[in-house]
């Protein structure tokens, strides 16, 4: 008895406010999550495409170095989605759960707070001060400040599933494992060691694992929530769907780290056990695709009448002749990435024969863009952008104007994936098969980075339109302030 009042002095049961309109207050507190990921992305565009072309031109006058422009756009590959899943996690968790946050104040704060974190870890970057290590050249206070706003992250999750009695539901135990996952794996990386083999070795814990492995459990959930959200699959079946993906994550992410350590100097055995571990990471990429293409099908044709002849996971909640959220868009482009990028390719690089010329090349850059951004970033933006527009009645000139983002979007990536891949394959006949030099080798890529400049354009055209469009619609009422009035 004692016990239960502690409990519910420490743990109200609050019922989420919310109407048939509107988001509830914890809801509405993950609104500049996903109104950042948008920026972030629209600045990462225009860095990306500058540090593309200084290059191929490296007399190109710029305010800031290449290796400190290439430092903050690997970092930002990490931070906008990072953000954007955290803010995600916090909406479909209140969605999921029937009830307000635990701390609705302290996700709204958090999100200052990292943003604030981010934005000085960019600035730090921009001055020059980079140690070299990938992903991890921020300063050990900046990495200490990522590490203490992701464990606040954290205890609000464990709160809430606390709170609302969710501990044990599926879908809550697999955002909390990510949850907890994504500091245990980052503390390590915090420190500087003096052995390269070792500090590689925890530093592809940050590429692989935190990323790929922990964030993506989280990513598991929110995107079988959102098909469900979205009316294309039925909660249960994207229960199902959320479930088999963790599983098979947690299986083969932890193993599937192994095709890093193929030449950094740990033992051969890497080489059987990564490449077999790498092999199963497919099997999630298959599972998603098959879910993806099961509700395009259903999209396509309606249900037979009759409940006892419905097909499985078919939801009859979105109305004939109503137009589609565009989130689903920005979700089917995440598959078909990750089945290109992740899937096909990363599973041929990971291949030990061909990862001795492959590696440490463009092949690699091919399939970091098609994998991260491709699967993780789109997955993000179709999360990020149900959320500030779901309780929007969206305009027929707006969904025309995403649906041309999106695709700017999808072809710059194309083009840039198809350079690289291109320049990969003639950069590992030339350095690796033939031992020609290596800058001798790189002038010759000249056509190919030309290439992906020009791809790097249209992505970020793409990505700027689509800032500027998320902003317009959401600070409409500021931006029509601004309007000449009538007569005028």
């Amino acid at each position: 008895m004692i016990a239960f009042l502690i409990a519910r002095i420490l743990f109200p049961r609050r019922r989420q406010k919310k109407g048939e309109q509107g988001d509830t207050p914890s809801q509405q507190a993950v609104y500049p999550y996903a109104l950042a990921v948008f920026l972030f992305l629209g600045f990462q565009g225009i860095l990306a495409t500058g540090g593309s072309l200084h290059l191929v031109f490296p007399d190109l006058p710029t305010p800031i170095t290449f290796a400190s422009g290439r430092a903050m756009h690997l970092n930002l590959s990490i931070l906008w989605p990072l953000l954007g899943t955290l803010g995600s996690v916090y909406y479909f968790l209140v969605e999921l759960t029937g009830r307000e946050l635990y701390s609705p104040p302290l996700a709204r704060w958090g999100f200052w707070y990292l943003l604030g974190v981010a934005l000085v870890i960019l600035g730090y970057l921009a001055s020059g001060r980079t140690d070299g290590r990938e992903y991890l050249e921020a300063p050990l206070m900046l990495k200490t400040a990522l590490l203490t706003g992701l464990l606040l992250f954290a205890f609000n999750l464990l709160a809430t599933a606390i709170k609302t009695r969710a501990l044990w539901r599926p879908e809550v135990v697999i955002i909390l494992s990510g949850a907890f996952l994504s500091p245990l794996l980052y503390l390590p990386t915090i420190f500087f060691i003096a052995n390269p083999t070792i500090d590689d070795v925890f530093r592809f814990l940050v590429v692989h694992l935190w990323e790929e492995g922990s964030l993506e459990l989280m990513a598991t959930t929110i995107g079988a929530a959102l098909l469900a959200s979205l009316g294309v699959v039925s909660r249960s079946r994207a229960r199902s769907l959320a479930l088999w993906e963790a599983g098979l994550v947690l299986l083969s992410g932890l193993f599937a780290t192994g095709h890093h350590y193929y030449w950094i100097g740990t033992p051969p055995f890497w080489q059987l056990f990564g490449a077999m571990a790498s092999g199963v990471q497919v099997i999630p990429v298959i599972l998603l695709a098959k879910t993806a293409w099961q509700s395009i099908s259903s999209r396509r044709s309606p249900a037979p009448t009759g409940s006892s002849h419905r097909r499985p996971g078919y939801s009859t909640r979105r109305q004939p002749g109503k137009e589609v959220n565009p989130a689903l868009y920005f979700f089917y482009a995440s598959v078909f990435w990750n089945v290109a990028g992740a899937g096909i390719l990363g599973f041929l690089l990971a291949l030990p024969p061909l990862n001795l010329y492959a590696h440490g090349t463009y092949l690699t850059s091919a399939h970091a863009h098609m994998a991260l951004f491709g699967f993780f970033g789109f997955l993000v933006l179709a999360s990020s952008y149900y959320i500030l527009t779901r309780r929007v009645e969206l305009q027929s000139t707006h969904i025309r104007r995403v649906k041309l983002c999106l695709l700017l979007l999808n072809a710059g990536l194309a083009v840039m994936a198809g350079a690289l891949f291109g320049a990969g394959l003639f950069q590992s006949y030339l350095w690796r098969g033939l031992g020609r030099d290596f800058t001798v080798v790189h002038l010759q890529l000249t056509p190919y980075l030309l290439a992906r400049s020009a791809g790097g354009v249209l992505f970020a055209s793409g990505a700027v339109l689509l800032a500027w469009e998320m902003v317009s619609l959401v600070y409409s009422p500021w931006l029509a302030l601004l309007q000449p009035a009538e007569g005028d």
